[in-house]
């Protein structure tokens, strides 16, 4: 991989980092508070062609490249002070890009314009009884007497489904046989689709989260999303597109928070020396700083796989996703830690960041799912041959 951004790229990650700190910054604390999401903000968003930048031109986007989007991402977390509003829009983004690659012409036309306009979506798999075993659904498709079908199910703790216009619903159809996993989508107000309130969360409660019922809701062919029954190897490419997203925001907002920190430890001093000068101190920076570094270019690695049809792109977003969780959490840790006492005051962005990257453990597939896929691709990739050869033999 060998990336380098263009100047364009450059700077509308700085137009939309300074969108982020002008638009969506302002007030994050008290809407943390409340839990209210900045809808006001999310519609200025795609008025600034924010999500075009990865849509066809047949589609009203700019045609561009997952290079062109990842710059506005990383500016968008860089900037915005709101963890909870990027995190809708990774959400958001995995269903354009679901749209984009799967959906018939007549669903792309009718839809992706409206998600690059302003309407929220919402992709819901989690399930009561499943949690991240997303195979494990138990919506049903049932064949409906006049034609198509009605779905009935109950999905929980669904990123933008309060608020959502437009979702993307994982259902089985039992007809199919074993093969039966299938996405549909719908739209806000189809008879028999309700959502909850939004949850009251412990981090990321700017981001409408919650549950979603389905009772005979009425779908049709035009409503399936790729080929009934290949549900599940669509949602597991949606997931890692996710994945990978959340490795360049974790590392964008931590490298955001570097420049206080540097400050902080730089003119305050203990024991007649600046906190810069401890090693205990540093070595809370460099935990910082290999978490940035680390989650970005898995990122980027994954994204590159991803262009490219390499074979590797879930394994490698995988990665992303598990350095950024892990990493993140001990990050917010350590920097919450150089701001003493401070840093542990509610309304300040430390005590935030933390509950905040609690969250990247649990959303969009557990830290513990992401060790089974990376173990998983580990054993089949690197499998002694069935011959019996040994590592190192000639």
């Amino acid at each position: 991989m060998n990336l380098t951004w263009t100047p364009e790229q450059l700077a509308r990650r700085e137009t939309y980092r300074t969108f982020g700190r002008n638009a969506v910054a302002p007030g994050a604390a008290d809407r943390d508070a409340s839990g209210d999401f900045h809808r006001a903000a999310w519609k200025e968003l795609a008025a600034s062609q924010f999500w075009l930048f990865h849509v066809s031109t047949d589609l009203g986007g700019h045609g561009g490249t997952l290079w062109d989007f990842l710059a506005n991402l990383e500016g968008l977390a860089a900037g915005a002070e709101d963890s909870g509003f990027v995190l809708s829009a990774v959400a958001h983004a995995g269903l354009i890009h679901v749209l984009s690659e799967h959906g018939t012409p007549e669903q792309q036309h009718r839809i992706i314009p409206a998600l690059t306009g302003g309407a929220l979506g919402a992709t819901a798999a989690t399930e009561p009884q499943g949690g991240s075993h997303v195979a494990a659904v138990a919506t049903i498709a049932t064949p409906a007497a006049h034609g198509g079908w009605t779905l009935t199910g109950h999905k929980s703790h669904i990123t933008n489904a309060p608020a959502a216009d437009h979702l993307l619903i994982v259902g089985r159809m039992p007809e199919l046989g074993k093969r039966d996993i299938t996405l549909f989508v719908v739209e806000r107000g189809r008879a028999g689709l309700s959502t909850g309130e939004h949850e009251n969360l412990l981090g990321q409660r700017t981001s409408p989260t919650g549950p979603i019922h389905l009772q005979d809701v009425a779908v049709t062919r035009d409503d399936i999303v790729g080929r009934p029954g290949n549900g599940l190897a669509t949602l597991y490419s949606f997931l890692a597109f996710d994945r990978l997203m959340y490795g360049v925001v974790v590392a964008a907002q931590l490298e955001a928070a570097l420049p206080g920190a540097i400050a902080r430890i730089t003119e305050r001093h203990a024991f007649g020396s600046p906190l810069a000068e401890h090693q205990m101190i540093q070595d809370k920076l460099v935990t910082a700083r290999t978490t940035i570094e680390s989650s970005r270019h898995l990122a980027y690695a994954a994204a590159d796989s991803l262009i490219r049809g390499d074979d590797r792109f879930s394994v490698l977003a995988s990665c992303a996703k598990l350095s950024a969780s892990e990493g993140g959490v001990q990050s917010a840790l350590e920097l919450m830690q150089i701001f003493g006492h401070s840093g542990y005051e509610r309304t300040q962005p430390h005590e935030r960041r933390l509950r905040d990257a609690v969250a990247i453990r649990i959303a969009g597939g557990t830290t513990e799912m992401q060790k089974k896929n990376i173990f998983k691709d580990t054993a089949e990739r690197f499998a002694c041959a069935s011959t019996g050869e040994q590592e190192g033999t000639p």
